[in-house]
């Protein structure tokens, strides 16, 4: 049977739409690639991937082996692989195969054309008046719309739901927008912790830069941060740090607040279970850093990057069931404690 991802719930102000859109779990081909004119290859620093923020943020602060587990660890972990939209109980791979849920990644850079971007649901960025955006970006080909911008000549990242582009105005417009310095510590102005007040936006404290595992930091072996996941169960109507909202509903006393750290406990040997190459990079990342809970969806899914929408054909060889070798249960998955930070680095 094939695997299906519904449509992410968005924004609890909008009715929940949920559309089905079948993954053919071990096929891994695409149709031909648009050739986009403007896009880029990203950068890399000092011979390495681009790493957004601050070393010692929330986001790149690796956890302790010994970091504390939540009390109610074994209930949520049961509530994530039994309850109904629970997809068999694993993280699945949103864009790998022929999955259109992945995040398309762009890097602008001088000379690239310039936009106002214009926001339905939200306040306008003083960025987003003059946002470079590469020739011939697309959004994810879904009802999300997303799409992730890099100006690292600039300084910052924006995170996009809903964008689009009229091709005959010119214009750029988007539901949603956030905007996320790559030198601060890439938290949320309003989590009261911020250390750069123009961190804002309407993602609830998500923010571009971890939305999806990008293909460069898989390419060099490691991806040095935490990662968002969508839960496909329905999430509490509780956020916890660094989130300062959810989109969720639920109130059963397992369903995790949005804002949740997940990881692969530290004593499963990754290497001993087969996982493709790609999929092996992710699960350390995992395992290192882990994941937290940004979103909902139909299906609980961590997304990859959209290539194909950049235009390059499908560069993952991984499959969206990955993963699966990793069920969400205590055998191999722990929960951090509501709200928990690591100590910084030695």
């Amino acid at each position: 049977m094939p695997v299906r991802f519904p449509v992410a719930r968005r924004h609890r102000a909008a009715a929940t739409v949920l559309a089905v859109v079948a993954l053919a779990a071990a096929c891994t081909g695409s149709a031909p690639p648009e050739q986009h004119s403007g896009w880029h290859p990203a950068p890399t620093v000092d011979g390495a991937p681009l790493r957004a923020f601050t070393p010692d943020s929330w986001w790149n602060t690796a956890l302790p082996r010994n970091a504390p587990s939540n009390p109610r660890a074994d209930a949520i972990l049961n509530y994530m692989s039994t309850e109904k939209q629970s997809g068999g109980g694993c993280l699945r791979l949103a864009g790998a195969g022929n999955s259109s849920w992945g995040q398309p990644v762009y890097w602008a850079r001088p000379g690239d054309p310039e936009y106002r971007v214009t926001v339905k649901n939200g306040d306008e960025q003083p960025e987003l008046r003059n946002l470079r955006i590469p020739a011939g970006a697309q959004s994810a080909r879904n009802n999300d719309g997303s799409m992730t911008i890099f100006d690292v000549q600039r300084g910052y990242t924006v995170a996009f739901t809903d964008a689009a582009y009229d091709d005959g105005a010119h214009t750029w417009s988007a539901s949603g927008a956030t905007v996320t310095y790559l030198n601060s510590n890439g938290l949320d102005v309003r989590t009261g912790q911020a250390s750069d007040d123009r961190n804002v936006g309407n993602h609830r404290g998500n923010n571009g830069a971890v939305m999806m595992a990008r293909l460069d930091e898989v390419k060099a072996g490691a991806i040095d941060h935490v990662l968002k996941v969508a839960s496909g169960p329905e999430v509490s109507t509780r956020h916890v740090f660094p989130m300062v909202g959810s989109d969720g509903g639920s109130r059963d006393p397992s369903a995790p607040p949005q804002g949740l750290r997940f990881r692969i406990r530290p004593s499963v040997d990754l290497d001993a279970l087969g996982l493709d190459s790609q999929a092996l990079v992710i699960a350390k990342a995992l395992q290192q850093y882990g994941f937290y809970i940004g979103d909902s969806s139909g299906v609980t899914a961590l997304k990859v990057e959209d290539t194909r929408t950049e235009g390059r054909g499908q560069l993952w060889s991984a499959s969206p069931t990955a993963l699966c070798a990793l069920p969400l249960t205590p055998q191999y998955w722990d929960v951090l404690p509501e709200g928990y930070q690591p100590p910084p680095p030695a």
